[in-house]
């Protein structure tokens, strides 16, 4: 299945102010150019000259495999004269297609976050649990109290509301390709999203440099902060023999390649000790900073004979930077205490203490009996109320609304909650509308919040956008 063909967005060339934050992965796509010596079918006397140095001997040394035989022309007559080489020389093997994915911004920590909300609703439907004691009036004046409340609290199940796969960036997408996916984060023990631009461009490089000697053709899809990543690596020197080869193509999903307003007000040193609590660099947010990326992309957007610029790099493989944009219509404040109350509502509570009641009479010399059995009816009671609630109350609530709000309101520019549109506008490369979605959908599933895309409309999208820079790159799919 393939995602109908996306929206283009003309961008201005250069772009005002500012505007991007944290990113978290921009999936790059890199292709190579196909670039197979001597299979042309051509009947162009040029077409054979491949093999008129090497008639004599068989044909060994002519770069175009077939050139005897293919060229009509003089020279191709040369070639077809050699006894045993007349139909060819040494034809290289096929290069291996590969799809090199690149995170975004602590992509390794949205799976530890994730824990975090959850574990942030198990100690929200405890603490609730643990004030539902019973107190039951008894005759002649007398009372007892049931400590209901503790007994639920300590029996109660955890919320589980992760799958497996969700908050890991590229998940369904390496799943869906195979063994021709790669992630960078996997591949190079040197790359780290929340290193700096200038650290993970030197792993991309060196991962890309050893991919040459492996003779393959590399896709690179990149998200968020991974885009500026790539972008670095693909600048360097070391690089410009390998666009067009071993870099055949690149999709950049929601880069920031301008910057992003959401990481502009963390002072610097902030950046650098709170980073450091996860052995990272503060210059990876520092490097998302609208001012800096303006510098970067002014000092590499021009025309300058003695350096790689991203106009020589747009010209050599095929480069679509995709973004998407949103407006987020839901609130988070309180959601854990909210959620909770919801479950462990007046409704439920009655219907607690009624057991309580009920089983009290049943064996009022056996209190401990009594809290046993109550337990266990109320915790059922809970585990299918969390069941029928859970989804439907997280799933209003999108991962980024409040970065989303924060830039359609106060910044006004679309975003996708982290990165603006504008920002993502790459000189010289296509510039394709996704259909509505936040900073996540295009690269992982973030349940049980709000999820604008499915798995399966990732997933088309994404090998959409790989099929089409492979095809202008001239490399045919599978």
């Amino acid at each position: 299945m393939r995602l109908s063909p996306f929206a283009c967005f003309s961008p201005s060339a250069t772009m005002a102010s500012s505007n991007l934050l944290k990113c978290i992965r921009l999936p790059l796509a890199a292709l190579l150019a196909v670039g197979l010596l001597g299979c042309s079918d051509s009947t162009d006397p040029s077409a054979g000259t491949g093999g008129t140095g090497a008639g004599g001997t068989g044909g060994a040394a002519a770069a175009g495999g077939a050139g005897g035989e293919a060229g009509a022309g003089a020279h191709g007559g040369n070639a077809g004269a050699g006894a045993s080489g007349g139909t060819g020389g040494i034809v290289s093997p096929a290069k291996t297609q590969e799809v090199l994915f690149v995170g975004g911004f602590m992509s390794e920590l949205y799976e530890s976050l994730s824990r975090y909300v959850q574990n942030e609703l198990d100690a929200a439907l405890e603490r609730r649990a643990r004030s539902l004691n019973v107190h039951i009036d008894l005759p002649l004046n007398q009372s007892i109290n049931i400590p209901i409340g503790d007994a639920i609290a300590d029996a109660l199940p955890t919320v589980s509301i992760i799958e497996p796969g969700g908050f890991v960036s590229f998940h369904t997408q390496e799943m869906d390709f195979g063994d021709e996916a790669r992630n960078i984060s996997h591949e190079s023990a040197s790359f780290d999203s929340i290193e700096s631009v200038e650290s993970n461009a030197g792993a991309i490089l060196e991962y890309l440099l050893d991919a040459r000697t492996q003779r393959k053709q590399i896709t690179i899809v990149s998200h968020s902060k991974g885009g500026l990543d790539t972008l670095e690596a693909l600048l360097r020197p070391e690089a410009s023999d390998l666009l067009g080869d071993t870099v055949i193509g690149w999709v950049a999903l929601q880069a920031p390649f301008y910057g992003s307003p959401v990481a502009d007000p963390a002072p610097s040193n902030i950046n650098a000790v709170l980073l450091g609590v996860f052995d990272g660099n503060g210059e990876s947010l520092d490097d998302l900073k609208t001012s800096a990326r303006a510098t970067y992309m002014a000092a590499r957007a021009v025309d300058d004979p003695g350096a790689t610029d991203i106009g020589d790099l747009t010209t050599a493989i095929p480069v679509i930077s995709a973004y998407t944009t949103y407006e987020a219509s839901g609130t988070v404040t309180g959601f854990a205490s909210a959620f909770a109350s919801s479950i462990l509502n007046a409704a439920i509570i009655s219907q607690i203490t009624q057991i309580v009641i009920d089983n009290y009479w049943d064996t009022p010399l056996d209190i401990p009996g009594v809290v046993r059995r109550s337990t266990a009816a109320a915790v059922s009671l809970i585990r299918q109320r969390v069941t029928n609630a859970l989804d439907a109350a997280v799933a209003t609530i999108g991962l980024m609304d409040l970065t989303n709000t924060y830039m359609n309101t106060i910044v006004g520019v679309p975003n996708d909650g982290l990165v603006p549109r504008e920002s993502t506008a790459l000189p010289g490369a296509i510039h394709r509308e996704l259909q509505l979605g936040d900073h996540a959908s295009p690269v992982m599933d973030v349940d049980p919040l709000k999820n604008f895309w499915t798995a399966q409309q990732r997933n088309a999208a994404t090998r959409s956008l790989v099929e089409e820079v492979r095809a202008l790159a001239g490399v045919a799919g599978d």
